[in-house]
């Protein structure tokens, strides 16, 4: 039987904690009311598990039984934290709880896979877990996460990313597409897409829908006159030595900022700010397709189609509901 264990530190955010053990649970009661060959194991670091707003849960097992090495789990899920600055991040994470949880993933045997939603990445990379991986988080963190861990290799605009062991989600529902892929490891892909359908979960390949420009967090002056100066500009060609020049700085300087602040290419980040306003003009006005593509800078409504969908994984007809 397979183990998947929830490796819940006090704070957690209620919905977290609780969307991850009722999604598996549903999973289990579809497979013919059986547990689906699954064992969910719910562990805190004492007796009894405090969620942030107020939810309290009775752990099947504490920090210290994990320690011994008793349970080998398949899987350790860490529901999302709701940490949302990096002083709250370096406080938690100085925390006993959070101290014991970092050991307890550095020991952890080397079959067992760690999936991690929104801020409880932060958790993996502390432990120093996931140096040179791919991972994602919540968008709007994603600045902070870069400071403090370089090394990292981030991309928030992916709703999950695996990489070796390590399964990381997005903003905090992302938890949800987090625990159907561990169903699907688990259980079986079929049974994944089943419990999908019987709890109305939609399919969400992508976080860049939902980001909201002026929300994501970075400080760099530079960057941020790019960001108007783009967006002046946007139903026409954009050079980079021009943007450069505007801002007064070397192509090559430009770049490494841009890289530093939001972790892409300058060309990138200008495709990003078009498909932004594209998306948000699509959400918010009843303009053609067409007239938006000419708005934000494509010749035709295909190319912009197309960008919507490899970039947020659904169509601009989806995005207007």
């Amino acid at each position: 039987m397979k183990t998947i264990l929830i490796l819940a530190l006090d704070g957690s955010m209620d919905s977290c904690l609780a969307i991850t053990i009722d999604t598996i649970r549903a999973a289990q009661a579809l497979v013919s009311g059986k547990s689906g060959g699954v064992r969910l194991v719910v562990a805190g670091y004492r007796k009894t598990i405090k969620a942030g707003n107020g939810m309290r849960l009775d752990a099947d097992l504490s920090f210290a039984d994990l320690a011994t090495g008793a349970l080998r789990p398949d899987w350790i899920v860490i529901p999302g934290l709701g940490l949302t600055s990096d002083e709250a991040i370096s406080a938690r994470f100085a925390q006993k709880d959070a101290l014991a949880a970092m050991e307890l993933l550095k020991q952890a045997p080397r079959s067992t896979r760690i999936g991690a939603a929104c801020s409880s990445v932060f958790l993996l990379a502390q432990a120093g877990l996931l140096t040179g991986r791919h991972v994602t988080m919540t968008w709007w963190l994603a600045r902070t996460f870069r400071t403090r861990f370089p090394d990292v290799r981030l991309d928030e605009t992916k709703m999950l990313v695996r990489d070796g062991p390590y399964l990381t989600a997005g903003s905090a529902f992302a938890q949800l597409d987090l625990t159907l892929a561990l169903i699907a490891d688990t259980m079986g892909a079929s049974v994944a897409h089943l419990c999908s359908r019987y709890l109305l979960i939609d399919q969400r390949p992508s976080q860049a829908r939902y980001m909201i420009p002026s929300h994501v967090q970075h400080a760099d002056p530079t960057v941020i006159a790019a960001e108007r100066w783009i967006d002046a500009r946007l139903s026409g060609p954009i050079s980079i030595t021009e943007l450069a020049s505007a801002l007064a700085v070397s192509p090559k300087t430009l770049s490494r900022r841009i890289d530093a602040a939001l972790g892409v290419s300058p060309l990138k980040f200008i495709q990003r700010r078009r498909l932004l306003q594209a998306s948000h003009l699509l959400e918010t006005t009843s303009k053609s397709i067409e007239a938006i593509a000419a708005e934000v800078g494509y010749q035709d409504a295909t190319a912009l189609r197309k960008l919507v969908k490899r970039e947020f994984g659904t169509t601009p007809a989806a995005l207007r509901g």
